[in-house]
């Protein structure tokens, strides 16, 4: 039984990963946005903080705002296609579990935006002149919070895409609904991200905590309301 879940979820994951890297317009879209978003703050902002506090605090910001951004338009991409050719129903019908075809879901969707992640946070910490003071230490660990936050993120997020895929407007629906979810996720991660470019450390486990255990409260609840969900 184990085995076929396995084989199962990872077989969605190479389909939809295929999916999301066969796709250019979508790839180069998510990362010119995300470059477009780094840019803009770093040119409007940059020059007017050169405390590394102040230079933090706005790189913290830079990132999150790009990553969620970022990742609407990749949740909503991962269900649109199957949505509109009617793939999702002709999965269900080779008998895959829906609470499997969630967990491929997030899997997918964390993966790909984490590799967004590698690629886009090096460039805002470049332009936002933070590259030079942070170590190999400090990047692994900012890249562990993204990771966390991401998992979150997506976890809430790919069950209101099953949801706002299958009505008119579903991109904007899905920004509505998904953002005011994701605040504790947005607030935890800022702030653990903050502290690891200030201080090089987590200085504030409240933080750190909130991130981690509105991550895992997500996912759990979602996974029991994923077959209600992409019945629908």
């Amino acid at each position: 039984m184990i085995k076929k879940t396995l084989r199962q979820i990872g077989a969605l994951i190479r389909k939809d990963l295929g999916l999301q890297f066969r796709s250019k317009e979508t790839l180069v879209l998510i990362f010119v946005f995300s470059v477009l978003v780094v840019l803009i703050f770093a040119f409007a902002f940059g020059p007017i903080f050169p405390e590394k506090v102040e230079r933090g605090k706005l790189t913290a910001s830079v990132l999150w705002t790009a990553f969620v951004f970022a990742g609407i338009i990749t949740l909503n991409r991962s269900f649109a296609v199957e949505r509109s050719h009617g793939a999702l129903h002709g999965i269900r019908l080779t008998g895959v579990d829906a609470s499997n075809l969630y967990l491929s879901k997030v899997i997918s969707n964390v993966v790909f935006l984490f590799l967004l992640e590698i690629v886009i946070t090096p460039i805002a910490l470049q332009f936002l002149d933070l590259l030079d003071v942070v170590t190999m230490g400090i990047l692994l660990k900012l890249l562990g919070v993204l990771s966390i936050g991401t998992l979150g993120f997506c976890a809430v997020g790919v069950l209101l895409a099953g949801m706002s895929t299958s009505t008119n407007g579903g991109e904007s629906l899905l920004s509505v609904i998904l953002l005011p979810l994701v605040i504790p996720i947005i607030m935890g991660g800022a702030k653990c991200t903050v502290s690891l470019l200030v201080t090089g450390g987590l200085n504030e486990r409240f933080w750190l905590n909130l991130l981690i255990g509105c991550s895992l409260v997500f996912l759990a609840s979602a996974y029991l309301l994923a077959d209600a969900v992409i019945e629908e």
